[in-house]
């Protein structure tokens, strides 16, 4: 069984796993120039244009909020069948999720879709990296010392 498949999802539908992201990628590159890159190809099904990246697709699996994190509220908004309250799309690749929904943004009101990696499995990595006071709803972004600032 393959540990991931790739889907086309709205980058809406995925919330950020921390509340601050730094204005770089590991490898030095500027977020803000990777917002730039992305383009748009033609729609497939119910999304209009689909996000063309210069990046890997970002990886998403559904998780579930820890009770003390969770908004009271979702625990009754939920009206899928199938999904249990306060599980929703979540990312590690914040940066990315950044980039995407800024391009999405850019694309508005059409539908946009971005190419993904929906993990079936968390080793973990989630809980430990969460510290979303947002419930991943938002994201701020910044910069350190060795940072190039945003313009």
């Amino acid at each position: 069984m393959p540990i991931y498949e790739e889907k086309l999802v709205s980058p809406f539908a995925i919330r950020f796993t921390q509340d601050h992201i730094r204005t770089t990628f590991r490898d030095g590159r500027v977020v803000e120039d990777a917002v730039d890159q992305i383009g748009t190809k033609a729609g497939i099904g119910d999304y209009d244009t689909i996000l063309a990246v210069p990046f890997p697709p970002i990886e998403i699996l559904r998780w579930c909020m820890p009770r003390q994190d969770a908004d009271l509220n979702a625990e009754t908004s939920c009206r899928d069948v199938g999904v249990r309250p306060r599980e929703h799309w979540f990312t590690l690749d914040n940066r990315r999720l950044y980039c995407l929904q800024r391009a999405a943004v850019a694309q508005w009101p059409a539908r946009c879709a971005a190419v993904v990696a929906i993990l079936y499995a968390d080793p973990g990595t989630v809980r430990k990296k969460f510290d979303s006071t947002s419930f991943g709803c938002s994201v701020s972004i910044g910069h350190s010392y060795d940072d190039i600032p945003i313009m």
